[in-house]
């Protein structure tokens, strides 16, 4: 008898606990909405290079193609900040930088800022070439 009580009184206790979590909760707005997609240019960099030295531009490009072309992690600059391309799914949207390495490009997409990582999921026909 007595453990019953016992676990009575854990049992209430738990629930009283969820439900002052679960107030506190309904206060949080849960947005779930994804800014408009919008077109900005960028710089394809190495993230090497960049993250190193700060090498970008037209200096850097012959090192930035050779860089990305083997195998280096790339990423879209704009206005000091980088973004991993990425698709609806977040998978990465490198293949299609590639060959833009060290170059501006003009891209559609939503910027998606999670964790201090910078994401830009890119959109519509910019999936298949960046311009």
């Amino acid at each position: 008898m007595r453990k019953l009580i016992v676990l009575m009184g854990v049992l209430a206790m738990a629930l009283m606990v969820g439900r002052v979590f679960a107030d506190d909760m309904g206060g949080m707005k849960m947005d779930k909405k994804e800014a408009a997609a919008k077109s900005m240019k960028y710089e394809v960099v190495d993230v090497a290079c960049y993250a190193k030295e700060g090498a970008k531009g037209e200096k850097h490009k012959e090192c930035a193609v050779k860089c990305i072309s083997g195998g280096g992690e790339l990423a879209l600059l704009s206005k000091g900040k980088l973004y991993i391309p990425v698709d609806a799914d977040f998978k990465s949207a490198r293949e299609q930088f590639v060959s833009k390495a060290g170059e501006s490009v003009e891209v559609t997409g939503t910027v998606i800022s999670k964790g201090g990582v910078n994401y830009l999921k890119i959109s519509g026909d910019d999936k298949k070439d960046a311009k």
